[in-house]
């Protein structure tokens, strides 16, 4: 349901209970005609109230979305920034690992080379 259809029941609903307790009331003609007029004064100020209230309302909701989208842009360049910085800073460590692991690996394929000459040559008995 939107706004414009709960505002139609709203005042739809407000007329028609206000017009049945005035048609129920034992008045004369010209009182009911007097409270009528009044009802009918007071119901148009509420009304202009409401929508003034309304209007601040979305104009309350407008410069809140504003903001908001203000904000998450700042936070997200703060936040990329951020993995950019932390990217700069991790990225010798990385390297620094990868050069040991390529070591390591040479080292293991040496002593593999090793393993296999040893192997293969002829054992003597003493």
């Amino acid at each position: 349901m939107n706004f414009k259809q709960f505002s139609l029941g709203l005042a739809i609903g407000l007329v028609a209970g206000a017009a049945t307790s005035l048609m129920s009331a034992p008045q004369s003609g010209e009182e009911l005609r007097g409270t009528i007029k009044n009802t009918k004064d007071n119901w148009r100020e509420h009304m202009l109230e409401l929508q003034m209230n309304l209007q601040i309302v979305k104009e309350s909701i407008a410069d809140a979305s504003k903001e908001s989208k203000d904000s998450l842009r700042v936070v997200a360049a703060e936040l990329k920034e951020s993995i950019q910085a932390w990217k700069r800073e991790a990225d010798p460590a990385i390297n620094n690992l990868q050069e040991e692991l390529a070591a390591i690996q040479s080292t293991m394929e040496e002593l593999e080379k090793t393993i296999n000459q040893d192997s293969k040559e002829p054992q003597t008995s003493s």
